[in-house]
């Protein structure tokens, strides 16, 4: 009888291969879109394609995502396996330009999953510090200087095709390049969960022009957005995932932790986009794992990421007795703002995830926004002062300049801020700063407008006269009322 062989692959580089700036001659956002379905796509389709070639059965299949993939084989099935991936390494890396990197490792079913686990967690860290490693038969090739990068016009036009494609195929010849509705073996893509058989999981929800049909471009998505004409790119991440998954005492609880983020993502923000608020504002990049990335304009970014974030904490409340240990209870997520509507989106998608990664390291469970990170719980109160300020704009028609009198309080004590390193700022004089929050924003005739000024002071510094502080969460609502009073500056 075989023994049974776990066989583990991941992607490295994807940070700099999605964040890669297409030439000018193309077209930025379509590199952008086939880069991210490409990559959503590879580690769902590569495992497949490697049990239609051994001729075994697609429920070998473990777990996959948009970075790795899990199998179980036959022992002697394993150098098979080594040969398909290493011709599909060799073309990865012509495809991407070198950026990615495809690295996998072997062990036997042998002792607890968390000692094989431990196992291929060494045999991957191993190839990913020392690549060198694993072969040295190409190392000194004579290096052709003709060979571009193939995938220069691939991207662009594999997005082409992503809006229609029913399958996504694979073949031989080029074991890196995916197809849609044709190739050597070919694998249906459904919309929603559930459905039990080997069809791929992959929604997808763009905002399209209303005449053609066709993505907009973002100069015309920026436009649909309410005050100033910005778009930007929410990316997002579960904290601590990858603990969680080594800390996991079976192969089943693996699998099924994989599949519910998974599917959470893929289902959630599918849903989410077919909104009426979110509908013609937000496209699906991206989704991974543990991990998603969307594109919009500004103010539909901000009540999606809200709206995700109460999500998952209801999904994972609800699953907290099948993991009692789940370690991954919070999610994090940054966005980043093109200055511009001609941005390049390449270079915004890497400041979302610079914007997330800020996030994550002050603290898990945050949002990083308008360049500052907030505990989730205090959005509310960014919001709530944004509603306030915009009041005093439309409702009692106070300038929108104002807003930036207000900003000034902040920028001046940033260098404080950041010499102490606390979440909030304590003014040493604070009845001076009150005396100037109360001349920006002075007393008026009318109950109504003192009550919404007052509430609007209160939102900065809190209630405590005697020890005001600047809140974190001022500053964002904010930045939050300018960008929705229309400010282009």
């Amino acid at each position: 009888m075989s023994l049974q062989v776990f066989l583990q692959a991941q992607i490295s580089g994807t940070e700099e291969f999605l964040a890669a700036q297409s030439s000018d001659h193309q077209d930025a956002m379509a590199d952008l879109l086939g880069r991210c379905a490409w990559l959503t796509l590879a580690c769902e389709v590569l495992p497949r394609a490697l049990l239609a070639e051994l001729k075994l059965s697609p429920m070998l299949l473990g777990s996959s995502s948009a970075e790795q993939f899990l199998l179980v084989l036959a022992e002697e099935e394993v150098p098979r396996a080594n040969e398909f991936l290493s011709r599909t390494a060799d073309e990865m890396a012509k495809l991407s330009a070198n950026a990615l990197r495809l690295v996998w490792a072997s062990t036997e079913n042998l002792g607890a999953w968390p000692i094989a686990r431990k196992r291929l967690d060494d045999l991957l860290l191993v190839k990913t510090v020392a690549p060198l490693s694993a072969s040295t038969a190409d190392v000194f090739a004579p290096f052709e200087a003709t060979a571009q990068p193939q995938g220069d016009s691939y991207f662009e036009t594999f997005a082409q095709g992503l809006p229609t494609a029913k399958k996504v195929g694979w073949s031989t010849d080029q074991p890196a390049h995916l197809l849609w509705d044709t190739g050597q073996y070919s694998w249906n893509l459904k919309e929603q969960s559930g459905v039990e058989d080997d069809s791929i999981l992959f929604p997808r929800r763009f905002a399209t022009d209303d005449k053609s049909g066709h993505l907009t471009p973002l100069s015309q998505l920026a436009k649909r957005a309410s005050g100033s004409h910005k778009w930007g790119i929410l990316r997002g991440d579960v904290d601590h995932f990858d603990n969680q998954l080594r800390r996991v005492n079976t192969i089943e609880e693996h699998i099924h932790l994989s599949v519910m983020f998974k599917e959470f993502f893929a289902g959630e923000l599918a849903l989410l986009c077919t909104l009426p608020d979110f509908w013609r504002k937000v496209s699906i990049l991206y989704r991974g794992g543990e991990d998603f990335a969307v594109i919009g304009t500004w103010d539909a970014l901000v009540p999606l990421a809200r709206e995700l974030q109460r999500l998952f904490e209801k999904v994972v409340e609800q699953n907290t007795l099948m993991f009692p240990n789940l370690e991954a209870r919070s999610i994090s997520m940054g966005m980043a703002i093109a200055p511009d509507a001609a941005s390049h989106p390449g270079a915004i998608f890497q400041e979302a995830g610079i914007e997330l990664q800020a996030a994550k390291a002050s603290e898990v469970g945050g949002f990083r926004l308008f360049g500052r990170t907030l505990e989730w719980k205090r959005l509310a109160d960014a919001e709530e002062l944004k509603s306030s300020l915009m009041r005093l704009v439309r409702d009692f028609r106070f300038s929108p300049d104002y807003v930036h009198d207000l900003a000034s309080v902040y920028r001046e004590s940033f260098a404080a801020r950041a010499q102490r390193r606390t979440k909030a700022v304590k003014i040493d004089k604070p009845w001076r700063t009150f005396m100037r929050l109360s001349t920006v924003i002075p007393q008026g005739r009318g109950k109504e407008l003192n009550n919404v000024r007052n509430a609007v002071i209160t939102n900065l510094v809190g209630k405590k006269t005697a020890g005001l502080k600047l809140r974190p969460s001022g500053r964002v609502g904010l930045e939050w009322a300018r960008l929705a009073a229309g400010d282009q500056k």
